[in-house]
């Protein structure tokens, strides 16, 4: 693992420009997510990746570092408030870990630098989408980055504790042609348990489809098995 990587989480610390320390915790990625991340990238070998939403630079160290480790790949990071909310730490934090050559930088909202790279002709095999929680703009993320992934490609949806997530998700699973997979992040039963019923309590009547609610991780991976083909009219309930 890197060891700027080892050092924040054991520390529980980042640093800014001057100097300062910050708690980064826990707006950054949990030590667990980020390993998910980055095996997931290696044992798969995704060449090209995107994550919405960097903040302090966690799970952009993670997955650059997955890239470094298996020779090849590049990163894209989008974050409109890299430099004013949080302080260039995740641009420097890249940087410190020696990782700079595998990132692509686009300082704007999602909604704005997506359309860009669809116009540009890219292609992603996988993307990380943990930027704005609310539902319309996180179903905006997803709509781009399916048009940007690759036929077999991966998304992952993080904190699918809020019940913003878990409809798009539950939206994506009754109409698109995306499988749910199985993540293993060594999460305790009592743990999932915990998440489980917070997650039910939060809305009783709300339908889990897929299995949502029952998830012991906070992300959730969704690949891509097909591209679009429904009907004009096509629509389920979600």
């Amino acid at each position: 693992m890197n060891q700027l990587l080892e050092e924040i989480y054991s520390t529980k610390l980042v640093k800014d420009a001057a100097g300062n320390s910050i708690n980064p915790f826990p707006t950054a990625t949990p030590y667990d997510i980020g390993v998910v991340l980055k095996e997931f990238i290696q044992k798969y070998n995704l060449e090209r990746t995107l994550e919405v939403g960097m903040a302090y630079g966690l799970s952009t160290l993670f997955i650059c570092q997955a890239h470094q480790d298996k020779g090849t790949g590049i990163h894209t990071a989008i974050d409109p408030m890299q430099n004013n909310l949080w302080k260039s730490i995740g641009l420097l934090n890249i940087e410190r870990a020696g990782l700079a050559d595998k990132l692509r930088f686009m300082e704007s909202c999602s909604h704005e630098a997506l359309p860009q790279l669809l116009t540009k002709g890219e292609k992603l095999d996988f993307a990380f989408i943990d930027g704005s929680h609310h539902f319309d703009y996180t179903l905006i993320d997803f709509f781009y980055i399916d048009k940007l992934l690759h036929l077999g490609g991966y998304v992952v949806f993080d904190d699918i504790w809020m019940p913003g997530i878990r409809k798009v998700v539950s939206y994506i699973i009754r109409n698109r042609n995306y499988e749910l997979m199985k993540i293993n992040t060594k999460t305790s039963a009592w743990k999932g348990f915990a998440k489980s019923t917070k997650r039910f309590l939060q809305n009783p009547l709300e339908r889990d489809y897929g299995g949502i609610k029952l998830i012991s991780s906070n992300v959730c991976v969704l690949k891509k098995t097909s591209e679009d083909n429904r009907d004009w009219d096509y629509h389920r309930s979600f």
